[in-house]
């Protein structure tokens, strides 16, 4: 289990990491603090304002590591939020012996606090805080997968075959009138993005426009018709409402799945830390791929987390604040609010339906 994992699931559960560290938490006051003398790993406050200042490691038998893990904490000391800031070395418990001693001599040799966890209760706890995050949800989706799609205004090229023709039914070489080849990986995932928001059925060689599409079509910016590029046509007020009224519908395919898991991303980051570079920090990386259950790379996760972002951003589910930094913020807004406790309330009959206990019935 990797330092951000167990970071993620210790400021998870303020409780458990309360008593590991033997200070009465209140508050957790950051996490992953740029300072002059490095970054730290976080901070938390007691109910009387004291902060303890946290270097947190995981097995520190390699002399290198505890050696930086040493100079760290001893360069945190020359940054304080309060008057009454202690330091910490948490680390854990599975560490061979004889480096745990040297680490107790270094606490003590310098006025720094040394504290140890079990890697395996916090594996543990790990587990049964997805657990609860899933409860949270409800049922317990398939994993994310990244499209090259960047907006859903892209409906708008899939489908305005249907207004030109004036027909509710076209052959695959009529649907792909604007692009190359109806056999092009670009047509494909237009042609995925489209089945997924339900504006179009197959019907042997040919598709058909739905009651969705339509209503979709019958709402068309006015600058359509008049448009070199149709993709870059924003989507209307109406469009919105029908995309809504999709993704909440209860049929949970491909596409409204990732914009489920963005929205979980938000709640397990707090809307904190958006990347807005292709290689960003390996620690971040790990938490989304270990929320996601995947193992995209740097790259990959950059443009699953950009995409599905603007997305919710079309939608109006949530405002993203360029920061200046490598990371930006998001926050969801009361739209986004409202959808997430619907996507929540739809996961949870769907579970409650599974799982019906009929033995009340005997």
């Amino acid at each position: 289990m990797n330092e951000s994992l167990v970071q993620w699931t210790l400021l998870h559960n303020l409780d458990f990491l309360s008593n590991v560290l033997d200070f009465k938490i209140a508050a957790k006051k950051g996490q992953e603090i740029s300072t002059d003398y490095g970054k730290i790993d976080f901070v938390v406050e007691s109910l009387y304002k004291d902060q303890l200042i946290v270097e947190l490691e995981t097995i520190l038998s390699n002399k290198n590591k505890r050696d930086y893990c040493f100079n760290q904490i001893l360069n945190y000391k020359n940054v304080k939020f309060t008057n009454h800031t202690s330091y910490c070395i948490l680390f854990a418990n599975e560490t061979s012996p004889t480096a745990k001693l040297q680490v107790f001599d270094f606490g003590e040799a310098h006025d720094i606090l040394v504290k140890t966890y079990s890697m395996n209760e916090v594996k543990k706890l790990y587990s049964a805080t997805v657990e609860k995050l899933s409860l949270s949800f409800g049922l317990a989706l398939p994993k994310p997968a990244n499209y090259t799609i960047c907006f859903l205004r892209w409906l708008n090229k899939i489908l305005k075959p249907f207004r030109d023709c004036e027909q509710l039914n076209l052959t695959e070489n009529e649907l792909a009138s604007y692009f190359s080849s109806p056999r092009s990986t670009n047509f494909r995932c237009y042609l995925r993005l489209a089945f997924d928001f339900e504006m179009l059925t197959k019907n042997n060689t040919d598709y058909s426009v739905t009651k969705n599409g339509l209503e979709y079509i019958q709402n068309f910016n006015p600058e359509i018709d008049f448009a070199r590029n149709l993709s870059s046509i924003d989507l209307t007020n109406e469009q919105k409402t029908i995309l809504l009224r999709v993704i909440t519908n209860g049929n949970w395919t491909a596409h409204k799945v990732n914009i489920y898991w963005f929205l979980r991303f938000m709640e397990v980051t707090n809307g904190e830390w958006l990347p807005n570079i292709k290689e960003f920090e390996d620690h971040k990386l790990d938490l989304a791929n270990g929320l996601f259950g995947v193992r995209y790379k740097s790259r990959t996760m950059y443009e699953f987390l950009s995409f599905a972002c603007n997305w919710c951003m079309e939608l109006g589910l949530v405002e993203r604040i360029a920061s200046g930094t490598d990371y930006d913020r998001v926050y969801l807004t009361p739209l986004g609010i409202e959808i997430t406790n619907i996507f929540s309330l739809d996961l949870q009959l769907k579970k409650s339906r599974l799982n019906l206990n009929f033995k009340y019935l005997d």
